[in-house]
């Protein structure tokens, strides 16, 4: 949690970078600011989320080895039928943004074949679009309807603290795929990781101190 928490506060630094570069990162603000405008005034792309959401289960549970019997698809839910599951399979949806990370991987392979620069700024105003869309449709699964997911990955606690954790590691990922060289990866690791030792060393000296004072009394 104190981890997840230092993300969150280096998510803001993210934020900043984007919008401090947008004669660099317009396309991409472009894109996810497009997704937002339609999901709230036009459409909210509910069976695409959906489709996204079980195919996402579906993939992790193949990558961990497991049966995948059936995928049920409606407009505003889903099933999928796995022979087994982990934290990793249960948790996948709410973490990977399905569409931005497909896209990504599309122009990379195809990029290996064929020349793909002059689609790199369609691409990146993609990632952002589809990015923004997995954002708004996971607080919206989380916030609006109780999920067993969470339930079966561990619990409340738990779970959103994975789930804040590694969607900021991805969208940092993907940014770094679009905008090489933007954010200081390093420093933004670094800070992350002082700040998580302090506060356990923080929380270790009180916790000392606090057992000589109850044994005291």
């Amino acid at each position: 949690m104190p981890t997840t928490f230092f993300v969150m506060v280096g998510l803001f630094g993210v934020a900043a970078a984007l919008f401090k570069a947008y004669n660099v990162t317009v396309f991409f603000l472009l894109g996810g600011g497009l997704y937002a405008v339609l999901h709230f005034f036009v459409y909210d792309f509910s069976r695409f989320y959906v489709l996204a959401h079980e195919a996402t289960h579906a993939l992790a549970a193949l990558i961990c080895g497991y049966k995948v019997s059936s995928v049920n698809v409606k407009q505003d839910s889903g099933s999928v039928k796995v022979s087994g599951a982990n934290v990793f399979i249960v948790l996948a949806p709410y973490i990977i943004p399905f569409y931005a990370v497909l896209t990504m991987l599309v122009y990379f392979i195809a990029g290996l074949f064929y020349p793909l620069t002059i689609y790199r700024n369609t691409v990146i105003a993609l990632v952002g679009f589809f990015s923004v869309m997995h954002f708004i449709h996971t607080y919206k699964a989380l916030t609006e309807v109780k999920q067993p997911d969470i339930k079966l990955a561990g619990g409340s606690i738990f779970s959103f603290s994975i789930i804040i954790l590694f969607n900021a590691i991805i969208l940092i990922a993907l940014i770094e795929f679009c905008f090489p060289g933007l954010l200081p990866i390093k420093q933004i690791c670094t800070d992350i990781f002082n700040n998580t030792m302090i506060f356990w060393r923080n929380a270790g000296y009180y916790a000392a101190n606090f057992i000589r004072w109850a044994a005291a009394k």
